[in-house]
């Protein structure tokens, strides 16, 4: 099994059988966290995703546990935006003010592993259209604010930004260390959205679950 679980509210759903849109990338066995305990966090877990829809009045209430297991080592990946703040170092999110694509523009700051090679065009563009485009007709076509509307203005000591949002590139994608343990926040829908499989994107999925499991 993996060593990489997804933390969700409630159980999770039945995905239907069929091919993914999304590119190839190891599946995360997900956690209720109404169920999460030490049980579940032992030392077989490496890495943790938790999903923007999360209960945050709840995981709050289990912030110690969550801290334990990012201190000995652990690595957490939190998407959405952060309104409790259920681990030391997370901030409330705050919405950014903005009237376009430009204004909603992802912007590499510092080289990490995980975003190596990819197009942030294609991160701050989606679209329903039929096929893949990419470029100038991906901006044409595509509709900006999926990957974040906002940002995190206070950052906890030892915080790389690592991608930035908007003209002042303010931080929307941070990592930071937390004991031994590293956390990476991610200010917009959950990340693993974003792998696609005929873009720069394709391998978002399986590096992210390397650098959840501490391999990468």
């Amino acid at each position: 099994m993996s060593a990489v679980r997804s933390l969700v509210t409630g159980p999770a759903p039945v995905v239907p059988a069929g091919p993914r849109r999304m590119s190839d990338y190891p599946q995360h066995a997900p956690v209720d966290v109404y169920a999460l305990s030490e049980d579940l966090l032992d030392g077989t877990v490496k890495g943790l995703t938790i999903t923007g829809n999360i209960d945050q009045i709840h995981l709050e209430r289990k912030g110690a546990l969550l801290e334990e297991f990012v201190r000995r080592g652990g690595r957490v990946l939190v998407n959405g935006h952060v309104v409790r703040p259920f681990l030391p170092g997370l901030t409330p999110w705050r919405a950014l003010d903005h009237r376009g694509p430009k204004d909603l523009r992802i912007t590499p700051v510092t080289p990490h592993p995980v975003f190596e090679g990819i197009d942030h065009t294609e991160l701050l563009f989606r679209t329903g259209v039929p096929g893949t485009p990419t470029g100038e007709e991906l901006a044409r076509v595509g509709v900006a604010g999926f990957y974040g509307r906002g940002y995190y203005s206070h950052l906890p000591e030892g915080a790389t930004v690592i991608n930035g949002i908007g003209p002042q590139a303010l931080p929307i994608d941070v990592v930071h260390p937390l004991g031994d343990g590293q956390v990476m926040l991610h200010g917009g829908n959950d990340l693993i959205s974003f792998a696609d499989p005929d873009r720069s994107t394709r391998f978002l999925g399986k590096r992210l679950h390397a650098w959840l499991e501490g391999t990468l």
